[in-house]
């Protein structure tokens, strides 16, 4: 996989899964009310992959974080040099007025 915010997506969405998946066995072995504690075990799932994430995911964080701030970059430079055309388009436009 190429794409470091995916790969980062991906992971964090399947420790969230395999921390539910655990929470909705724990609570259905201790389900004595028949109710189902789903949106507990989404609490549960929730933060705890947050903070597994948190611990065990830098790596990807960071490669995330520097494919964003690169493509940002180059996003600047673009608009920057169509800026600078444009410029260049106007002046030309105002010395022909004249």
């Amino acid at each position: 996989m190429s794409n470091p915010a995916l790969r980062y997506s991906l992971y964090r969405l399947g420790i969230f899964a395999a921390v539910f998946a655990a929470a909705m066995v724990v609570f259905g072995l201790f389900d004595l009310d028949g109710r189902g504690n789903i949106f507990l075990a989404i609490g549960i799932a929730a933060g705890v992959s947050a903070l597994i994430s948190y611990k065990f995911l830098n790596a990807e964080r960071d490669a995330m974080s520097e494919a964003l701030y690169n493509r940002m970059q180059r996003a600047k430079e673009r608009i920057a040099e169509d800026n600078r055309a444009e410029d260049a388009n106007t002046a030309a436009i105002a010395r022909e007025a004249l």
